[in-house]
């Protein structure tokens, strides 16, 4: 797998990410459904991260696509491990666990809000799991990199700002306020 391949994913599923929650937003009648039990002086200060989590986004997308080489991004590794020229399919890997549940949240959430159950509430909880730990991947992913590679702390700081959002505020904040 090459680097195009993996931008083109992102390119094309990126907006599907947006048209869920259009759709999802436009799905139900009140909108504020899905908040849950989260508070609104605290969705005051949650909806500010979601922008902060956007801008992480893109300080990594630039990276990994216009700030690496090809040969930069195929030496991404886990730490602890050597370079073995599989870091375009970790990072395939970690944006199609990130944005396939992020474009899955709204909808499992409003399955769950139609018809309350274990289950859906379980999917629910998976979705924001897989969506908190590939945030914080992006970020794993750079970090044996940061000596040789420039630039490597971008990553890790995007990963950061966007993993305050889907890891702390979506996986961990609102799934225990969630009304479940």
């Amino acid at each position: 797998m090459n680097r195009k391949t993996v931008f083109w994913f992102t390119f094309l599923v990126g907006p599907l990410v947006l048209l869920s929650y259009i759709r999802g937003v436009n799905a139900v009648p009140d909108a504020s459904v899905y908040w849950g039990g989260v508070p609104s002086g605290m969705q005051t200060l949650i909806v500010p991260w979601m922008f902060v989590a956007a801008a992480g986004y893109l300080l990594m997308l630039y990276q990994f696509f216009s700030g690496w080489t090809e040969e930069d991004v195929a030496s991404l590794n886990w730490p602890g491990k050597s370079p073995d020229g599989q870091g375009t399919n970790r990072l395939m890997l970690l944006y199609a666990s990130f944005l396939v549940s992020s474009m899955l949240w709204i909808d499992a959430t409003r399955w769950h809000i139609e018809g309350p159950s274990f289950f859906t509430a379980a999917i629910v909880i998976g979705i924001l799991a897989i969506a908190g730990i590939a945030s914080v991947g992006f970020g794993v992913l750079a970090w044996s990199s940061r000596g040789r590679l420039e630039n490597a702390n971008r990553v890790m700081i995007g990963s950061v700002m966007l993993s305050i959002q889907c890891t702390f505020w979506d996986a961990i904040y609102w799934t225990l306020m969630f009304p479940w």
